[in-house]
């Protein structure tokens, strides 16, 4: 087997690249623009929005006293935000469930849902994280509660289920409802892409909670709007300073890159040859001074004689195209083994 024919197979077992064909470009790329864009600018800030010839961390609210922001340090800011955003956050929804005649005398809905705690961490303190996106939390939470108040509402036929929740009796299948709303719900979340961590507590509140288990379907109501309370909350405080949120509402978009066209080989052959060319001539020419440094006599002759110059010319280029030929038989051998 000749060279040629192992250099085309050691071509044949390197990985495969798919490209874009030669006719597309930009021009061919239809992109969906942001509907937020169209929003005044001090609305589109709140919905997560900015433009794209800005780069975090971003300008904060062009007025005191958020201007002051921008005069510490982000964690510093971070951390300051994160503490106001989650005292607010929780006051808001506590102050709502408890004065609101719906959730108070029809529904007897508890003062606050304690999954929203850790939700709180998320949506104040790690606003970058994916499952902390308004998918994420709005949807996470909702379909937990489902979930955990569907199969509970299965396990309460059974008459004394409420007596196992009082701890009057005690019944395996109290904890039996817990297991399975929680994972149920957990794979629920995964199938949906709206995983979203403290909603498995959601869930599981809707089986071992007495109260909750009371509410019955009325659990749903409760948790969207504890959902939407704290997101309205989030939407705002968190976008007041050098951060934004969120990072995307449903989905991220699509990245793509364009990779560069392909270099036709004559193109690449004379790209070449000028390199050789202009490394030849680099050497030619530091020889020459070198020659001329240490012997003089010997430059007066290489100049008298210019097939001398030629000569040692074609050895340059001779030595060079040898050193090229043998790096690709290497390059070859070695792609052969891979």
């Amino acid at each position: 087997m000749n060279h040629t024919e192992e250099k085309h197979i050691a071509n044949d077992n390197r990985p495969k690249h798919r490209y874009y064909p030669s006719w597309l470009s930009l021009s061919h790329l239809k992109f969906r623009r942001d509907w937020r864009e169209r929003l005044p600018r001090i609305i589109s800030r709140f919905t997560g929005y900015r433009p794209l010839d800005e780069n975090p961390p971003y300008p904060p609210l062009p007025f005191p006293p958020f201007t002051w922001l921008a005069k510490l340090p982000l964690r510093y800011e971070t951390w300051l935000l994160a503490w106001i955003g989650a005292f607010i956050g929780i006051l808001l929804i506590e102050a709502i469930m408890s004065t609101s005649t719906a959730f108070r005398d029809v529904y007897h809905a508890p003062t606050i849902i304690t999954s929203f705690g850790a939700s709180a961490v998320l949506l104040f303190g790690v606003i970058e994280s994916p499952v902390a996106q308004p998918r994420n939390f709005v949807l996470g939470h909702f379909l937990s509660a489902l979930v955990g108040t569907a199969i509970t509402r299965l396990f309460v036929l059974n008459g004394k289920y409420q007596g196992y929740l009082d701890n009057v009796a005690f019944h395996p299948s109290t904890f039996v409802n817990g297991g399975i709303s929680m994972a149920t719900a957990l794979v629920v979340m995964l199938v949906t892409g709206t995983a979203h961590p403290p909603a498995g507590a959601t869930a599981l509140n809707a089986a071992v909670q007495s109260q909750i288990v009371t509410l019955s379907w009325r659990y749903l109501p409760t948790v969207l709007a504890s959902s939407l309370i704290m997101l309205g909350w989030a939407l705002v405080i968190n976008n007041v300073g050098r951060r934004r949120y969120p990072l995307h509402w449903w989905a991220p978009g699509p990245v793509f890159v364009i990779p560069p066209e392909e270099q036709p080989d004559a193109q690449l052959r004379a790209q070449e040859e000028a390199q050789d060319e202009a490394e030849i001539q680099r050497e030619v020419t530091e020889e020459g001074s070198f020659r001329t440094e240490s012997d003089p006599s010997e430059t007066i002759s290489m100049e008298r004689d210019g097939r001398r110059e030629g000569s040692v010319y074609s050895e340059r280029r001779g030595s060079l195209h040898e050193r090229r030929a043998s790096e690709g038989s290497m390059g070859s051998a070695a792609d052969g083994m891979v």
